[in-house]
């Protein structure tokens, strides 16, 4: 059985705000998410059962977008291992236990050397860069608890729907 993540780096944030966590999404973020669903949407390349995000605003209202713009009302999951500075290890475990296809929206660095972890084995270095308002397909098989390795299947980001 074939599953895919989708790998979404939040949109432009708002730079004031009484925490970082709590930076929402700007005007231009909106704009961001909006041009990533019109473009996603003529394609239909999300098929998700869940959706996760960090707990930082800017990435709940980011993964809230996609999830809602593309009709995909579905349960979203604030987890552990998603901020900007997580070490990234703790939430490749999790997503190399499960068999579900899912949306994840969180931040950089922690993407990148997530990114790196799952195909490589490594997080020592960023073999993906992901610019705001990005999103980036891995897929594998997975049968029981074998799977191939993760494979880069596509990265898009707002601009390629301008």
């Amino acid at each position: 059985m074939q599953q895919t993540i989708y790998i979404a780096r939040h949109a432009h944030a708002l730079d004031e705000a009484p925490s970082d966590a709590l930076r929402p999404l700007s005007e231009k973020g909106h704009k961001q998410c909006a041009r990533l669903v019109q473009g996603l949407r003529k394609t239909s390349l999300l098929s998700v059962s869940e959706v996760w995000h960090s707990g930082y605003l800017r990435a709940e209202q980011t993964a809230s977008a996609l999830a809602n713009g593309l009709g995909l009302p579905l349960p979203h999951l604030q987890k552990d291992g998603l901020t900007p500075y997580d070490h990234p290890r703790s939430i490749a475990e999790k997503i190399n236990q499960t068999h579900e296809n899912f949306l994840l929206a969180g931040h950089e660095p922690n993407l990148s050397h997530l990114a790196s972890l799952l195909l490589s084995g490594r997080d020592d270095f960023q073999a993906v860069i992901f610019p705001k308002a990005s999103i980036l397909c891995l897929s594998r098989m997975k049968v029981g608890s074998q799977a191939t390795p993760w494979q880069i299947e596509w990265h898009l980001n707002h601009k390629h729907y301008k």
